[in-house]
């Protein structure tokens, strides 16, 4: 909490305090003047039944100045004073809520994004030949241990034991009286969250310098002369195939049986003349003659644009004269355009006249 928050809480108690005492000041002087009033107000006392609870400062009958002797209690029955319960108002603290000023720059800043061009490298995939595995499955027949189940003898006792749980009381030692746990809620402070300016960045893009290889000589070498070994023809012995002959069993002929076509019947439809219509020009003698239409072109007249020049308004100056006033003497003006123009002394008339 700011001192201002504290100098303002404090102002307030104060005001509230003065109030609340005010209020109590008035209803003192209220039942006051209620207690005083309840009297019957009468005409002077002149005996008709009603008293004056009125100083006049004198009384019928009486010549000197008085106060309120001459009042008449007894007539009206002489009512007793008794003692009244009064409330008393107390102070009630009210929270009143006040502007908080919260510092916000002034100019804020706005961030605007500005677009720049940015280059981008792009990675194309390019095919490069390279040898790669070749796997092949070759099946190869792999022996799998499968158990064989046998006859085993179990020993079983006779007669078979069973064993029975038989439930019994535990006495579990409780703690007497009980204890209760009773949750007593604590006052917890919880943080408000008031907003406060933040620091905004904003990126504003620069130059940045980005190192390049620059070219530079390189060596390349050159052709010399290298000594080369030229190969010299050295006889060969070769091996020169020739006939030898090897003995070889003749075979034995023996019949064997060889497949042979045999001319089956197969019922296939035998070609036959099929005919055809063959559309062919008859002519045929009329007695009666035919017009037949022959299209004969005839002129026709096509309107085609002719160029007509139009003539366009181009705007120039046009000098207007406007009159301006320049007293001279009592009702003359002078024109803008050098002329002269007298106003009369009348009804408001007005003649002029130019020299252009």
């Amino acid at each position: 909490m700011t001192t201002t928050m504290k100098h303002l809480l404090v102002v307030t108690i104060l005001v509230l305090f003065a109030v609340a005492i005010h209020a109590e000041a008035e209803e003192k002087t209220s039942s006051g003047t209620s207690d005083k009033k309840q009297t019957k107000r009468g005409l002077l006392s002149l005996g008709y039944g009603y008293g004056s609870d009125i100083d006049h400062g004198y009384l019928v009958g009486q010549g000197g100045y008085g106060g309120l002797e001459g009042l008449d209690l007894g007539s009206y029955g002489g009512y007793v004073p008794y003692p009244v319960e009064k409330h008393i108002p107390y102070p009630v603290t009210k929270h009143v809520p006040y502007p908080v000023k919260v510092a916000v720059p002034a100019p804020y800043p706005v961030e605007k994004p500005v677009p720049y061009p940015v280059k981008v490298h792009v990675k194309v995939p390019v095919p490069v030949p390279a040898p790669y595995p070749v796997e092949k499955i070759v099946h190869v027949p792999y022996k799998v241990l499968v158990d064989k189940p046998y006859p085993v003898k179990v020993l079983v006792p006779q007669p078979y034991p069973v064993t029975k749980h038989v439930p019994y009381p535990v006495k579990v030692p409780v703690p007497a009286p009980y204890p209760v746990e009773k949750p007593v809620p604590y006052p917890v402070k919880v943080p408000v969250h008031v907003p406060q300016p933040y620091p905004v960045y904003k990126h504003i893009p620069y130059p940045v310098k980005v190192p390049v290889d620059r070219p530079y000589p390189v060596h390349v070498p050159q052709p010399y002369p290298v000594h080369v070994e030229k190969q010299v023809p050295v006889p060969v012995e070769k091996p020169v195939p020739y006939p030898v002959k090897v003995p070889v069993d003749r075979p034995v002929p023996y019949p064997v049986e060889k497949p042979y076509p045999v001319p089956v019947k197969v019922p296939y439809p035998a070609p036959y003349p099929v005919e055809k219509p063959v559309a062919y020009p008859v002519y045929k003698t009329v007695g009666v003659p035919i017009k037949v239409p022959v299209d004969r072109p005839y002129p026709v007249t096509v309107e085609k644009p002719v160029p007509v020049p139009v003539e366009k308004p181009v705007p120039y100056p046009v000098k207007v004269a406007v009159p301006v006033s320049v007293k001279e003497g009592y009702g003359d003006y002078i024109s803008q355009d050098g002329g002269y123009g007298n106003y009369d002394g009348g009804y408001g008339g007005y003649d002029s006249y130019g020299h252009k």
